[in-house]
This record gives C-alpha cells, sequence and structure tokens, in this order.
C-alpha cells in the first residue's frame, strides 16, 4: 500500500523556493520509491492555509490517489514568534487549525532559509540562493540535527520529526 504525502508550501510555483530546500532534506533523508508519492500545494503565502481554493486542491489530490493514505503537511516559517504578538497568534491559529483537521504542521524558525544556509534572504534572492543550493548540493553539508527540534529556536525546525512518521529512513 502506498501513501501520498501532500506538502502545502508557502511559495508560488513560479518560485518554488521552499519545496527545494524541504525536497532535497527529504531525499536525502529518506527512502523515496514508487510507494511514496510526493506532492505539493502552493499556498504563496501562509494565511491562505485554510483558503477554499487550497483546501479544494488538497481535496482533489486526496481523491485522486486511490493507491493509500494520504496525509497533508503544512510547511510555514514562524517568522519572529518570539517577538511579534501578530505572528504568534498566526502560528497558533494555524498549528490549532492543523490539529483540528488531522494534519502535521512542519515549521521553520524564523523561515527556510534560516533553517537551510544560516542566514535570511530578500526575496529577490531567493529563487537564485535555492537553485544554488541545489546546484552545490548543499545538503549533504547539512546539520540534520538542527531539524529535530521540538522548540521554535532560530535556525532549528521540526522537519525530520514529523517526516520520520511517515517515512522510512535511508539510514
Amino acid at each position: 500500500m502506498g501513501k501520498q504525502i501532500i506538502l502545502c508550501v508557502e511559495t508560488n510555483k513560479q518560485a518554488d523556493t521552499d519545496s527545494t530546500y524541504i525536497m532535497d532534506a527529504i531525499r536525502h533523508n529518506y527512502v523515496i520509491d514508487n510507494s511514496v508519492k510526493i506532492s505539493k500545494i502552493y499556498m504563496k503565502t501562509k494565511t491562505r492555509y485554510n483558503d477554499k481554493g487550497v483546501v479544494r486542491d488538497i481535496d482533489k489530490l486526496i481523491n485522486m490517489y486511490n493507491h493509500g493514505k494520504s496525509y497533508v503537511v503544512y510547511c510555514i516559517d514562524t517568522d519572529q514568534i518570539e517577538s511579534n504578538q501578530m505572528y504568534k497568534m498566526e502560528f497558533d491559529n494555524i498549528s490549532d487549525y492543523c490539529k483540528n483537521n488531522d494534519c502535521e504542521l512542519i515549521w521553520f524558525c524564523h523561515d527556510v532559509e534560516e533553517v537551510f544556509i544560516g542566514k535570511k534572504v530578500k526575496d529577490s534572492e531567493k529563487r537564485k540562493t535555492a537553485a544554488e543550493f541545489r546546484k552545490k548540493e548543499c545538503v549533504k553539508k547539512l546539520n540534520f540535527n538542527d531539524m529535530r527540534s521540538n522548540k521554535q529556536l532560530k535556525g532549528k525546525s521540526n522537519l525530520l520529526l514529523v517526516m520520520d512518521k511517515y517515512l522510512d529512513r535511508k539510514i
């Protein structure tokens, strides 16, 4: 029986930056064979996590997949939740939504670039930076302990903790 992992990412389809990092980490750490399908939903922004169009796209992918179970995983940046009450409330709302709708939540503190390359990146540089990350195979140099965090601390993520529930490790 197969499984489908539906990654809901903040980026848009043209840029596709966040999923570049996420997919590199998944491919590096997990066995992805014919029994695993990874699909993406481009939310454009995390505030669209419960948008009717996003939910419709998720439902469409689930209904089209008849080889096993589908798992919905939201992938979001925490931004500055420790110092900005609005970001904290937004994060809590998304977290509650995931819990109430049987979805997983992968977070990146403060953003995906900070976790994967150790610094913030200007919006205008994100596509170029993600492409270089993939081209130079930077995933091989990462400290994956930073992606096994239970706490939203700078440069940390829970990516591997979540994916460990659904995918088999290579090592």
